[in-house]
């Protein structure tokens, strides 16, 4: 078996992010064998390791899991979409949704549509405000399973935020959210627990904390709400509320950044009964 010795530490977090953000670059992954001295053959058995599938099947199944959810929280066409997630045409799309979801885009749509498309028919008055943000620098610390373990997500980085040192007076705490959980499987639900400085020499610490990586998000407008109280509450009926009350009476469409949580105050210091945060959803 082939040995290999990268020319960089090997951060299973850092790689997953960096091929989260090139998605639909076809030379992303030789992009990085050569950044961190890997070879093909040794990424890809460092990939099956971590999430037992290469980093191209990883890969696909983002894209087409992006795919689905424009096709069920937008109006954009079948093309729009496939272009959007980095197919060249049409039909490679078509092919390689049916593969993943087991029926068509078209299908797929339809069928959402039926399920979740009468939320929408609902009169509900929400206070929505408008954001737009630059790009925001993060130090994070990723975990993945289901919504209802986010509280003691934030229980766990208190721990290396404490550590580190991380002042609620020198910055902002913020949640990353980058799945939908009517289509991503139960217990693969990928979410952020980050710290936004105000000065950038926080980020240093990323070099002394094994469990902290920095982390860019892309900059754009987003749908704010206000929320408070317990998380597994108030952030599903939020976000519910904003996708399929909101967004369909709105000139916006669903954007395929992460959508974010802004918190008020300190999430592991402060019971979850009294969090106050607030969900902005990316929309463009």
């Amino acid at each position: 078996m082939p040995s290999f010795s990268p020319r960089k530490n090997v951060n299973q977090i850092e790689l997953c992010r960096l091929l989260e953000a090139r998605q639909s670059d076809s030379v992303a992954l030789e992009a990085l064998c050569n950044e961190y001295g890997l070879s093909v053959y040794a990424l890809n058995r460092l990939f099956k390791k971590w999430l037992g599938q290469s980093p191209r099947c990883w890969q696909r199944r983002l894209r087409l899991n992006e795919a689905a959810i424009l096709l069920g929280r937008t109006s954009q066409s079948v093309l729009s979409i496939a272009q959007s997630v980095g197919y060249e045409s049409q039909q490679s799309f078509c092919r390689a949704f049916t593969r993943e979801w087991g029926i068509s885009p078209t299908c797929f749509r339809h069928q959402f549509a039926k399920q979740y498309g009468d939320l929408a028919n609902q009169p509900i008055r929400l206070s929505v405000s408008h954001r737009v943000l630059p790009p925001l620098r993060l130090l994070s610390q990723r975990f993945v399973g289901n919504y209802d373990r986010v509280p003691d997500y934030w229980k766990t980085f208190g721990k290396v935020a404490e550590r580190a040192g991380f002042d609620s007076n020198q910055g902002v705490f913020v949640g990353v959210t980058w799945d939908d959980p009517d289509l991503t499987p139960t217990g693969e639900i990928r979410y952020d627990c980050g710290f936004l400085p105000c000065n950038d020499q926080w980020f240093s610490l990323a070099q002394t904390q094994p469990d902290l990586t920095i982390q860019t998000l892309g900059g754009g407008a987003y749908a704010a709400l206000e929320k408070q109280g317990p998380y597994h509450e108030a952030v599903p009926k939020g976000y519910q509320q904003l996708v399929c009350h909101w967004l369909p009476g709105s000139s916006w469409q669903l954007d395929l950044r992460p959508a974010i949580e802004w918190f008020e105050l300190v999430p592991w210091q402060t019971p979850e009964s009294d969090w106050r945060f607030e969900i902005r959803l990316p929309i463009t």
